[in-house]
């Protein structure tokens, strides 16, 4: 097998990877009111058919990165794609609504495994330009999945069963576990010694600061424990030789600007795409199937603009083609304050083709800075950094718009409630605009 063949089969394992950790959260979202009625489930334990996900994917992101450079990434990629599908075969089989939560725990741990290995694949076997290309289809598939996987599991909820989404999953795993044997070699670990305990306090950490924001009960005190575990999971690190996450990563500005941003650029993002859903549906009285096709410009223009990409990197560079699409992106929320309900395009459309544009020539750029430089016994881990701001981001980012919408708006108003989270939008697109002019340029 040539090496030009071998990349492109990389490439595929790469992109697959990504679109099942993104489509398994999206296709849940229109099927679960069908399976709330046939598992018996009410308002709060439905609610963690997608907690469930989030907590084991936020929780074990770190600890992912560090493997996949411990080991082997066929090991890693392997033990992740069996771990997902048998979670996706649970879920399909779930008889109640425990053992559908307990399958979304699975599928959450096998996607946390899968993402920060399948980006690494890219930096070991990209180089130069070929990795500015490979990032940017990387970063493209966040815009087909959403769509994808409102329409599917509309669909499939309508007119067959829920259950069918996540029994597709299956082909797709054993598909990608053929080419994994095929195209990736076995490499012997890289050190015997693991880090117990900063594994342990990462977990413990980051699962508890995504469950503070996303089902306690108690949520400043889980929040303050989160953040105290964190603390001393980073002292832990600051001391460790085989550190699951050395500390070392961060003095390097490019990355630490690129996770920041990343944090707070998607928190952005997901709040938007949270509240218009609701908006889409309470204030057009859309269902959920042609909600899914609403999200068609946002959708494709994010695909378009991530193909793009790798031209404008070549003459702008990755900071200034960053710092021109957070623009794009600012534009987009600002338009998306003047909403009403007089008509889709006016008001939903065009600043959901503008904030498609923005946020696929974001991402790669990116992405390219949060790998700047890193050598290669870190990158499963700069990786899983990118991951981690990514997937906290968003959890935050909610959190915040929600809190905020239901703080300042009396009663369940809708329109208000939109209206509160896109200034809150604006505020922080203009942050993270900030911070771009401000971060270093590595060239390209």
């Amino acid at each position: 097998m040539s090496y030009h063949v071998k990349q492109r089969i990389i490439l595929v394992i790469a992109l697959l990877s990504y679109f099942l950790t993104a489509l398994s959260n999206s296709i849940v979202i229109t099927g679960l009111t069908k399976i709330a009625a046939d598992l018996s489930m009410n308002q709060i334990t439905l609610s963690w058919v997608q907690n469930a996900y989030g907590l084991a994917f936020g929780s074990f992101l770190l600890l992912s990165g560090r493997l996949s450079d411990a080991l082997s990434r066929r090991t890693v990629l392997s033990v992740a794609l069996v771990i997902f599908m048998v979670g996706s075969f649970l879920a399909g089989l779930a008889p109640t609504g425990t053992i559908m939560i307990a399958a979304r725990f699975l599928q959450g741990i096998g996607s946390a495994l899968l993402a920060p290995t399948s980006m690494a694949l890219l930096v070991d076997y990209f180089e130069g330009p070929a990795l500015v290309k490979a990032i940017a289809w990387y970063s493209s598939i966040s815009g087909l999945e959403s769509s994808v996987g409102l329409v599917l599991g509309g669909v499939l909820a309508s007119y067959w069963s829920w259950r069918v989404g996540f029994y597709l999953n299956a082909p797709v795993c054993l598909l990608m576990l053929v080419l994994t044997a095929k195209v990736l070699p076995k490499t012997a670990p890289q050190s015997e010694r693991f880090d117990v305990i900063g594994t342990i306090s990462s977990v413990l950490g980051c699962g508890l600061l995504v469950y503070s924001l996303t089902g306690a009960s108690r949520v400043g005190l889980t929040l303050t424990i989160a953040i105290m575990i964190l603390a001393i999971f980073l002292l832990i690190e600051k001391h460790r030789s085989n550190a699951i996450l050395p500390l070392a990563i961060f003095k390097n500005r490019i990355r630490s600007m690129a996770y920041l941003n990343r944090t707070i650029l998607n928190g952005t993002i997901m709040g938007y795409w949270f509240f218009i859903s609701e908006y889409l549906q309470q204030v057009y009285h859309y269902s959920p199937l042609v909600t899914g096709f609403a999200y068609l410009p946002i959708s494709l223009t994010m695909f378009l603009a991530a193909v793009i990409v790798p031209r404008l990197i070549t003459h702008w560079h990755n900071k200034w083609t960053f710092l021109v699409a957070v623009n794009i992106v600012l534009i987009g929320f600002i338009w998306a304050l003047l909403i009403t309900d007089q008509g889709y395009w006016l008001s939903v459309g065009i600043p959901m083709l503008i904030l498609g544009c923005g946020q696929g020539l974001a991402l790669a750029p990116n992405t390219n800075m949060g790998l700047a430089n890193v050598d290669e016994t870190n990158t499963g881990v700069a990786s899983g950094l990118i991951n981690t701001a990514h997937q906290l981001g968003g959890v935050l980012g909610l959190a915040l718009f929600v809190n905020l919408s239901s703080s300042l708006v009396s009663s369940h108003q809708m329109a208000a409630e939109f209206h509160v989270a896109m200034i809150a939008a604006v505020v922080m697109a203009v942050i993270v605009v900030v911070l771009a002019w401000f971060s270093p340029n590595n060239d390209h």
